[in-house]
């Protein structure tokens, strides 16, 4: 069993009832804690949970615990349990006091946790490792935490989130008059998630560790094998001359996320580039976008427009209604002796029809057409498509 410290402040028996009709009760003990730190939690924004836990004999009635926390504990956060005990009440100050009724004399379990804010911060550090049609990719774990004190043999839980994802930290809410012998605080997270919860996850290191106060280390975190491959892309409305942009995709088909952090790109042993990796959910595809590429030659041209306007008649009233066509040209060309994966995109009005397109888009939408090459080395190819805007105007007579 691990060693722990326990402060006591015993003040003996001395509280009695100086007047029997003020309800007061007696207080057995005043005990001030400092409980050993069990386990710290993590998060990538700077927020940190702590928890503490240990053991103490104590008989029964009603005690009064000092709670011994940092100063840059959130006090708002802290939530104190002791086994077979119901609370009585807190009084917030400096170090917290918490007046608790024991029911029964024994030796009783203490779980106390807590938030601090700016406590500390982890990332991952990524070293990818490209093959034919896979990647390796191996991430360890930056921790820096600073808690004011070194810990010793923790256990370390790192969450991982979507950029910009603030998870909802509410106050705990002390035990009720139900008997916390009901609860073993063994079990009780205390606010800290435990596996994915909505965007959360957490990553529970194998082994317990030490940490110092203000000292950065690094830990192995996982290795995963994923599918991977190298893609092209261009956007023809926004750059209509190119150039294509060059990205490598892989399909996170491990059973966690991979956290967003930079990650050092490698072929054949040597090093590429360093890139910044995105959140990426399990089962989803992560996009690393190596920047313009000079391997295709890229344009778009207006082959043909015409209008006409007819005034037609309807009713009591006449209407212009005008009928616009245009068709677009968009050409590509291999300037590379490998195949390549090219995905093309155009914007269309909202208010647009497609009379024709060669060949047939992969994904069309009221204002999207998507296509999905491949493109042999050194081949040029054309896609063309039209499409037609009626507008109806109506003549005042």
């Amino acid at each position: 069993m691990r060693s722990w410290t326990l402060l006591a402040i015993l003040l003996l028996t001395v509280i009695s009832c100086a007047n029997a009709g003020d309800g007061a009760k007696e207080v057995v003990a005043t005990t001030t804690i400092n409980l050993p730190v069990d386990s710290v939690t993590i998060y990538q924004d700077g927020l940190v949970f702590i928890k503490r836990m240990g053991s103490m004999d104590l008989t029964e009635g009603t005690h009064k615990f000092v709670i011994d926390i940092p100063e840059n504990a959130d006090t708002s956060s802290l939530l104190f349990l002791v086994t077979n005990s119901s609370l009585e009440r807190i009084v917030y100050d400096k170090m917290p006091v918490y007046t608790i009724n024991v029911t029964s004399t024994a030796r009783q379990s203490f779980l106390l946790s807590y938030l601090v804010r700016n406590g500390g911060y982890w990332a991952p550090n990524y070293y990818m490792h490209l093959l034919n049609d896979s990647m390796l990719l191996t991430a360890n774990a930056l921790i820096n935490v600073d808690l004011k004190e070194d810990l010793k043999n923790v256990q370390i839980r790192l969450v991982a989130m979507p950029e910009r994802e603030i998870p909802i930290m509410m106050r705990a809410p002390a035990p009720t008059a139900a008997k916390a012998e009901e609860l073993s605080v063994y079990d009780i997270a205390a606010g800290a998630p435990t596996g994915e919860l909505e965007t959360l996850f957490v990553f529970v290191l194998e082994n317990r560790t030490d940490l110092v106060a203000g000292k950065s280390i690094g830990l192995p975190l996982f290795e995963d094998l994923a599918p991977a491959w190298r893609v092209y892309t261009w956007d023809a409305y926004y750059n209509p001359d190119g150039p294509a942009n060059e990205e490598i995709r892989a399909n996170n088909t491990a059973d966690h996320p991979w956290p967003n952090g930079n990650v050092q790109v490698f072929r054949d042993g040597e090093y590429v580039t360093t890139l910044s990796m995105p959140y990426t959910a399990k089962g989803a595809n992560a996009s690393l976008s190596l920047g313009p590429s000079a391997d295709l030659k890229l344009s778009k041209k207006l082959m043909d427009y015409n209008i006409t306007e007819n005034v037609v008649s309807f009713g009591n009233g006449t209407a212009k209604v005008t009928t616009e066509n245009w068709t677009y040209q968009l050409e590509i060309k291999s300037n590379t002796d490998k195949e390549i994966d090219l995905e093309v995109k155009d914007t269309i009005p909202m208010e647009a029809k497609v009379i024709d397109v060669s060949p047939e888009p992969s994904e069309m939408t009221a204002t999207l057409l998507k296509w999905n090459l491949s493109v042999a080395p050194r081949e040029e190819m054309k896609i063309r498509y039209a499409y037609r805007v009626v507008t109806v105007e109506t003549i005042d007579r």
